[in-house]
């Protein structure tokens, strides 16, 4: 089945070249890439919108960067009871937190 035909004033007949450097062409691509579109269309999508296209996150590192949020949430939590005067055995508790940590990071960074 072949894509549908466009219209002729949607057809972009245009071309702008620009030229970048190395480090600016990696940048793009590696935006582009996160964003899971084409260098052009990441471009065009940041010049008329002014804002950077949305980064695509397999679901897989969505429940990781999930689990990260809570054990910082946790850590948070326990920090301010330690500030506030009460101190339930946190160092266990953030010791403990700080390692589940660790451990996700070293999983997703290899």
């Amino acid at each position: 089945m072949a894509r549908p035909a466009l219209k002729e004033e949607d057809k972009r007949v245009v071309q702008v070249n620009i030229r970048l450097t190395e480090a600016e062409h990696d940048r793009v691509n590696a935006y582009a890439e996160a964003a899971g579109i084409t260098p052009a269309n990441w471009i065009r999508q940041k010049v008329f919108t002014g804002k950077f296209p949305a980064i695509r996150v397999s679901p897989l590192n969505a429940a990781v960067y999930r689990e990260l949020h809570k054990i910082g949430v946790n850590l948070n939590q326990a920090v301010k009871a330690m500030h506030t005067g009460k101190q339930p055995n946190l160092i266990t508790i953030i010791g403990s937190l700080l390692n589940q940590q660790k451990e996700i990071i070293k999983r997703l960074i290899p």
